[in-house]
């Protein structure tokens, strides 16, 4: 079986003033068998099936991760919600870092988490 090795860097952008777009990056992927919908997934340990790499990532409420998440599964942007009421692809559990997806997560899919924060320069 092959080994797969991602590198996930962090990315600030400053421009010329006042603060800069920092993005921390969280990888994903799923090696032992599916996932079903509505499951909670802790982005930080996972536990077994799991492989991941990149930042730590956390959101401190619904909002936050609703409003400064991209997430990614396989490559395809989700509609991101503050919770499963909101109807969207994957929504906020808790702010440990766990989330969860409206719809199956089977194995090799790969989940991107996008964290874009701002900091002002001083």
């Amino acid at each position: 079986m092959a080994e797969l090795s991602l590198t996930v860097p962090t990315v600030t952008s400053a421009g010329a003033g006042a603060a800069a777009v920092d993005i921390s990056k969280r990888v994903l992927i799923r090696t032992g068998g599916s996932v079903e919908r509505d499951t909670t997934i802790d982005i930080i340990t996972p536990g077994g099936g799991w492989t991941t790499a990149g930042e730590e990532v956390t959101f401190a409420n619904a909002t936050e991760f609703d409003t400064q998440a991209q997430v990614f599964l396989n490559g395809i942007l989700m509609f991101t919600a503050e919770n499963a009421a909101d109807d969207n692809d994957v929504y906020f559990v808790a702010a440990s870092g766990q989330i969860a997806f409206e719809t199956n997560i089977g194995t090799n899919d790969m989940i991107q988490i996008w964290k874009f924060g701002t900091t002002t320069s001083g």
